[in-house]
C-alpha cells in the first residue's frame, strides 16, 4: 500500500476520456506547462487564477452539502454557494486537467484526473491538497505486484506499460462510500482503493475481473451496491463478501461512461446514446430504446426518475416509474458538450460542459 502521509504535495489532474475524447478538438491541453520558456511539470505548478471562471471548460460537478463543486481543465476547481448563480475559484496545487469529483460528506471530498492525481478537500472544495499522483503510485504499485510473485506478474506487466511514458495516465472517476472508504478507476484497467480517507491507496487490478485491462470509466454506488463500467460494454459489481468486482458482459461492444439509478431502476449509458437497464439486480442487462444517438456523458437520479446529459447539450429526463423506461428530450437553449449534472430542484439542474457551467430548466412534457 502507498502512504501519502508526510509527503510533499505532488499533484496533477485532467481527464483523457480514453474512449469518449470529450476534449478532442477543444481543450485537451497537454500535461506539461511552459513559463518563460522553461518547462514546468503541471504536478508542481498551482492552478492559474482566473478573473472569470464560469465559462471555462469543466468536466464534472458534485454537491458538497449546500455548495456545488465543479472541476475542469488545467487544475480548475470552482465552487458556488448560491445554487450555481455565482462561482469562485478554489485553491488547487496542480495545473493538470481534472476529470471527476465526489463529496461523501458536506465538507470532505476528492477529485481525480490526469497524471494519476488525487486531490483532497476538507472545506467543501474551497482548498485542496494532493494525496497521490503517478510519480508516487507508478513505482509503488509495480513494487506491490512484484512482491506478490507469479500471482502479481500480469498486473506488474500491465503497470509497466501504463507508466512507461511517465505518470500521464488519468484516473477517470472517484467514489467514496464515506469519509474513509473509497475507490478510483481509470485508463487501461487502473483501479485502487483506500480505507483511511486516502492516507494509503492499494491497487486493485487483482480484485476485478478485467484480465484485458480495459478502460474503467466510472464508478458509482446504487442502493449499497458499487458498480464500475467501462469499455466493451463491461459492467463490474462489487462482491463485498469476496472483496472483488465481478464482471457482467452486456453484449454491447462500445464504451459505457456511467451508471445511475435507485432501487430496481438501474441503468448504464455511453457511446452513441446507448443505454442498458438492469433486468436482474447486478446480473442481466437489456438495451433501452433511446430518442437519438448522441453520446451520453453524465446522469443522476432525480425526482423519482433519471436525468441524463449528452454531447449535443440535451437533457434526457424520465420522472415516472414507467415500464419500459422512456426518456424525453429537452433541447438546449444554447448547444454545449455537456459533461456533468446535479439537480437543484424538481425543475432545474446545474450542468457543466466544455463551455463552462449554467442552469438548465426541464422543458414541459409534450
Amino acid at each position: 500500500m502507498i502512504s501519502v502521509a508526510d509527503r510533499s504535495c505532488h499533484t496533477s489532474a485532467s481527464r483523457a476520456l480514453a474512449s469518449l475524447l470529450l476534449f478532442a478538438g477543444s481543450i485537451c491541453l497537454a500535461s506539461s506547462a511552459f513559463a518563460e520558456g522553461r518547462f514546468q511539470d503541471p504536478l508542481d505548478v498551482p492552478a492559474r487564477v482566473h478573473t472569470s471562471v464560469s465559462g471555462r471548460p469543466l468536466m464534472s460537478i458534485a454537491r458538497a452539502g449546500a455548495s456545488l463543486v465543479a472541476v475542469g481543465s488545467r487544475g480548475l476547481i470552482i465552487t458556488s454557494n448560491d445554487k450555481g448563480r455565482n462561482w469562485v475559484q478554489a485553491k488547487v496545487p496542480v495545473q493538470s486537467d481534472l476529470l471527476a469529483v465526489h463529496f461523501p460528506t458536506p465538507t470532505e471530498g476528492w477529485a481525480v484526473g490526469h497524471n494519476g492525481v488525487v486531490l483532497h478537500s476538507v472545506d467543501a472544495g474551497r482548498t485542496w491538497k494532493s494525496q497521490l499522483d503517478g510519480r508516487i503510485s507508478g513505482p509503488a504499485f509495480k513494487a506491490f505486484y512484484e512482491a506478490m510473485g507469479p500471482e502479481g506478474a500480469p498486473a506488474a506487466k500491465q503497470l509497466a506499460l501504463n507508466y512507461q511514458a511517465g505518470p500521464a495516465l488519468p484516473f477517470l472517476d472517484v467514489w467514496f462510500e464515506d469519509s474513509k472508504k473509497g475507490y478510483a478507476v481509470g485508463s487501461f484497467g487502473m483501479i485502487m482503493a483506500t480505507t483511511d480517507g486516502g492516507g494509503h491507496w492499494e491497487p486493485w487490478l487483482h480484485k476485478i475481473d478485467n484480465p484485458e485491462y480495459l478502460n474503467l470509466n466510472a464508478i458509482h454506488d446504487i442502493g449499497g451496491d458499487i458498480y464500475v463500467v467501462g469499455e466493451r460494454g463491461q459492467i463490474y459489481r462489487l462482491d463485498r463478501g469476496n472483496d472483488r468486482f465481478i464482471r457482467t458482459d452486456t453484449g454491447y461492444l462500445g464504451s459505457l461512461f456511467g451508471v445511475v439509478g435507485s432501487g430496481k431502476r438501474i441503468i448504464v449509458y455511453g457511446l452513441r446514446g446507448t443505454v442498458y437497464r438492469a433486468t436482474v439486480k447486478g446480473g442481466r442487462w437489456a438495451p433501452l430504446s433511446m430518442p437519438n444517438q448522441h453520446t451520453i456523458t453524465a446522469g443522476i437520479s432525480w425526482n423519482s426518475g433519471i436525468a441524463l446529459v449528452n454531447t449535443a447539450g440535451e437533457l434526457l429526463v424520465t420522472k415516472k416509474a414507467t415500464n419500459p423506461i422512456q426518456f424525453r428530450i429537452c433541447p438546449p437553449a444554447k448547444p454545449m458538450r455537456l459533461t456533468g449534472i446535479v439537480a437543484l430542484d424538481d425543475k432545474s439542474f446545474v450542468v457543466t460542459g466544455l463551455d463552462g457551467v449554467r442552469i438548465e430548466t426541464v422543458c414541459d412534457a409534450p
